[in-house]
């Protein structure tokens, strides 16, 4: 895992054989471009923007499966009920969030 705030993964040389992009807030970056170039060959450069992953209920199961091991941590930055949808939208787009904001129903 690389932190794009304190570290640049693509100036180390470094080679990857999967980029998991999970913040996609532009389609095409110099960051983007940059970041495909560590790939090995036949890596993968997989972003939140591109319409992927795909929500198939086996990925769904996989996340729920790992999350109750304690494998995979969520970042809750904050909560909002679903009557707050604009209010959230707004926090969002301020561009300061820390972790995932969610909605309850």
């Amino acid at each position: 895992v690389v932190d794009y705030t304190k570290e640049d993964a693509t100036a180390g040389g470094e080679k990857f054989n999967v980029i998991f992009d999970a913040v996609g807030e532009w389609k095409r970056s110099k960051f983007k471009e940059d970041s495909k170039k560590t790939l090995v060959p036949g890596g993968r450069y997989i972003s939140v923007d591109d319409g992927s992953p795909k929500g198939t209920l086996e990925n769904l199961l996989l996340l729920k499966e790992l999350t109750e091991k304690g494998r995979l941590k969520p970042v809750i930055d904050r909560t909002y009920a679903l009557e707050e949808t604009v209010e959230a939208h707004r926090y969002v787009d301020r561009g300061h969030k820390k972790g995932n904001v969610v909605l309850t129903v």
